[in-house]
């Protein structure tokens, strides 16, 4: 009798260990890989930007310190406690080919940031087609592959009284978020 529990005891111990460590769980794991970066001009990125057929002068390019172009908003003339409006000012391209997946963009939504429609805000980028903010990840707007565009309207506002043409200035940098769908 004592060998036949010997054995059952010697079957749960190796049922108990093979259930510890055979089960797949585990608190960390850690591995490198190595990922190459690039950076290409928009004509050539997976998203293009570009000045839209409105952006009279007020959309630019220029090069960064690192030699990478970026897209410049910049206008001094604008009236002060009004809305200015410039439609199709901006175009984001896709230029992911066929079977590459549509994607949705967004700007992101920084509290130090004076960027959307809730007050005190100096600049928007809403959607021309239906002047839709797309400021938040709630706002993405999708632009489709193989070339699929979306025009976007920039919009200064310097009604609320707490602002003026020098918080405009406080703009210096919006990062657009791109996802696939």
């Amino acid at each position: 009798m004592q060998r036949r529990a010997l054995l059952a005891g010697i079957g749960l111990s190796s049922i108990g260990v093979g259930a510890a460590f055979g089960s797949g769980a585990f608190t960390t794991v850690s591995a490198n890989r190595t990922v190459d970066l690039s950076v290409q001009k928009d004509e050539t990125a997976r998203i293009g930007f570009s000045p839209g057929s409105g952006a009279s002068s007020i959309i630019g390019t220029s090069t960064d310190s690192s030699s990478v172009e970026v897209i410049t908003v910049s206008k001094s003339d604008l009236n002060d406690r009004a809305k200015t409006v410039f439609e199709d000012a901006l175009t984001v391209t896709n230029n992911g080919g066929t079977g590459d997946p549509a994607v949705k963009i967004h700007i992101e939504d920084e509290s130090s940031v004076p960027v959307g429609t809730e007050s005190g805000d100096v600049l928007d980028l809403q959607t021309a087609t239906d002047n839709n903010s797309i400021v938040g990840s709630a706002n993405a707007v999708e632009v489709s592959t193989d070339g699929g565009s979306q025009s976007l309207d920039v919009v200064i506002d310097l009604r609320d009284s707490s602002v003026d043409g020098s918080t405009f200035g406080d703009v210096t940098e919006i990062t657009f978020v791109a996802n696939s769908v």
